[in-house]
């Protein structure tokens, strides 16, 4: 065995080890800033005190200018990626002017970049079959990360996309990619809008009514033997705004006099609730001949929202889950509209939705005062409006427990574990990804999905990729936590992940999809297309700095300055080994080296 190969298994052995305990690892404090674990220049303010004594804590002052490493934290929270320059300009721009400026930023829907991927593969690469695919949806969203600069948008609609999910592992809607991809939009373009315009826009569309059966959903038949389906009666409560069980407004559950749950809801709620969704069919045709209710998928423009055919909706009087009566004989839509005002109104929506958001952004177990803190800013944001997802944002963003880390070093349920997609579309932005056409067409669920458990859009089912319930049994259920992201975390994923890590630092961080398939006319790898990652300002700071200070900058830019002590001197140990026993070692071997050894040890975890 050869002296490099010798070194190589030594430090991937330790990094391997590194990665088992960096779940353990305890945050590195410091002192001379706001941002990863101090209180310097904050005042935190408390105002509108609720019944149960919390109050809405905000940070206040002129001193929301966070440090390298307490910008890149911020960013690991608002974002799907970032680089060095996007950490520099918060840490001078500062958090909350660099939210407002998020808010404002002018966007390209999500539907226009599809539509410019499927037009590109059409008149350019020549794509002649199987033209409406789903794979140009992901085409479009590592672009769209990648390229653009709206990136707490980005994070919303994606964090949005797994709470109201739907799935191209559907056969009725994986080739509709025109139809997820406006699906898609309404996440995104409303992801600063108001909750209740998404509930009520997600209901109506076909994507959505195909996904979970309201679409062509009929009244009951009883000649046929036919009844409402319950599917999406049974999931937008579950799934969408009121979960199982009655909420306080912390997220704690209720319990009757005799210290049990209080249930949501009954199988007579769903009943009741699925006669409400009857009559939904298809809203256009993509040609010329009149619609009708019982036209398929196969003829629906599925960009139109759903019509309601009064012939099908049930007309009997409802009793709905909070006991309101809908009358007889009203129209479709008004039963509709008075479901989605009473699901909106329901009180557990703001501590149902508050704590999914916190465990998408910041921690997988936020405290019951910060679910209080951000669910009541959707029960108000100060100006009398419920479910503004704009101040819920920036409640949740702003909060002392998500902005001052010091509890970490003590506080064994802060953090989360990072999501797949994610550690991946934060290494392609850290790195200024690149492809010599400027087009990256990424086919992740042949990649992630299969061995990550997660790609974009591709949930095995409503249930997302993993649950927020999921607890690890041994050390987190026993501790009263959840872990969610761990439920896809397996020996065999664990084992996946460092190889297409390693894969995507050192060889190229995906196959290309941007040559034509001469013998199915659809695209194919373009191996002349390669993607890189630009480690240039890296190599630049070995040569200057050294080794050292190589490890700490890429500490900041990945690890958002929390790569413990110990593991920073085996790296940068391990380096100098390197370059003192194999005369074939370069700078960018070195930087590559390193990169990946911080990816696979402590970056996974967000603390």
């Amino acid at each position: 065995m050869s002296t490099e190969t010798k070194c190589r298994s030594h430090i991937l052995c330790t990094c391997l080890f590194l990665l088992y305990l960096s779940q353990f690892t305890k945050a590195q404090v410091y002192e001379d800033h706001f941002g990863t674990g101090n209180y310097i220049g904050v005042s935190v303010t408390a105002s509108d005190t609720q019944n149960n004594g919390e109050a809405i804590n905000t940070l206040s002052g002129s001193d929301l200018f966070p440090s390298l490493a307490g910008s890149a934290r911020f960013l690991s929270q608002a974002s799907l990626g970032y680089n060095w320059k996007e950490i520099e300009y918060v840490q001078t721009k500062g958090i909350v002017d660099w939210l407002e400026e998020q808010f404002s930023m002018p966007y390209t829907t999500f539907y226009n970049k599809y539509s410019s991927v499927y037009h590109y593969a059409i008149d350019s690469i020549g794509v002649t079959k199987n033209v409406h695919k789903d794979e140009y949806l992901t085409y479009s969203f590592y672009e769209k990360i990648c390229y653009e600069d709206d990136a707490l948008r980005q994070k919303m609609a994606f964090a949005l996309s797994q709470i109201l999910v739907v799935s191209t592992n559907n056969s009725n809607i994986e080739n509709n990619g025109f139809g997820v991809a406006d699906y898609y939009d309404i996440l995104y373009t409303n992801a600063f809008g108001n909750f209740n315009n998404i509930l009520e826009q997600v209901s109506l569309h076909p994507i959505m009514g195909v996904y979970l059966s309201a679409f062509k959903n009929a009244k009951t038949d009883y000649a046929l033997g036919t009844y409402p389906d319950e599917n999406y009666a049974r999931e937008i409560m579950q799934l969408f705004t009121i979960g199982l069980y009655e909420l306080n407004n912390d997220g704690s559950f209720k319990k009757d006099t005799n210290n049990e749950l209080i249930p949501t809801y009954d199988i007579v709620d769903i009943q009741e609730l699925a006669k409400v969704f009857t009559g939904f069919g298809i809203g256009a045709r993509l040609d010329t001949i009149p619609k009708s209710f019982n036209n398929g998928v196969g003829i629906t423009d599925f960009t139109v929202p759903m019509k309601m055919y009064e012939n099908y909706h049930d007309k009997t009087p409802k009793t709905l889950f909070d006991g309101t009566q809908l009358p007889a004989n009203q129209t479709g839509l008004s039963d509709f509209y008075e479901v989605i005002n009473r699901l909106f109104n329901h009180p557990n929506v703001g501590p149902f939705i508050a704590r999914r958001l916190i465990q998408n952004f910041v921690k997988s177990n936020p405290s019951p005062a910060y679910v209080n803190r951000v669910a009541t800013v959707f029960n108000n944001n100060g100006n009398n409006e419920r479910g503004d997802l704009k101040a819920v944002i920036k409640a949740i963003l702003l909060d002392s427990e998500a902005r001052i880390c010091n509890p970490i070093d003590n506080d064994v349920k802060a953090g989360k574990l990072i999501q797949p997609i994610e550690r991946f579309t934060h290494l392609f932005k850290a790195f200024d990804i690149s492809s010599p056409s400027g087009k990256l067409f990424f086919k992740d669920y042949t990649v992630y999905q299969d061995k990550l458990g997660q790609s974009f859009l591709e949930s095995p089912s409503v249930f997302n990729f993993f649950s927020p319930f999921y607890a690890e049994n041994n050390f987190v259920e026993a501790n009263d936590m959840v872990s969610p992201e761990f439920e896809i975390l397996t020996t065999t994923s664990s084992i996946h992940y460092i190889n297409l890590m390693e894969n995507a630092i050192k060889y190229r961080p995906f196959n290309n999809q941007t040559s034509l398939n001469e013998n199915t006319y659809g695209l194919t790898n373009n191996r002349e297309d390669d993607p890189n990652l630009d480690f240039s300002d890296e190599i630049e700071v070995l040569q200057k700095l050294g080794v050292e200070a190589l490890i700490e900058r890429l500490n900041i830019l990945l690890c958002r300055g929390s790569l413990s002590t110990s593991t920073k001197a085996t790296i940068t140990n391990t380096i100098n080994e390197y370059f003192d026993r194999v005369g074939t070692y370069t700078n960018e071997r070195a930087v590559q080296d390193a990169v990946y050894f911080i990816m696979i040890s402590e970056y996974p975890i967000l603390k």
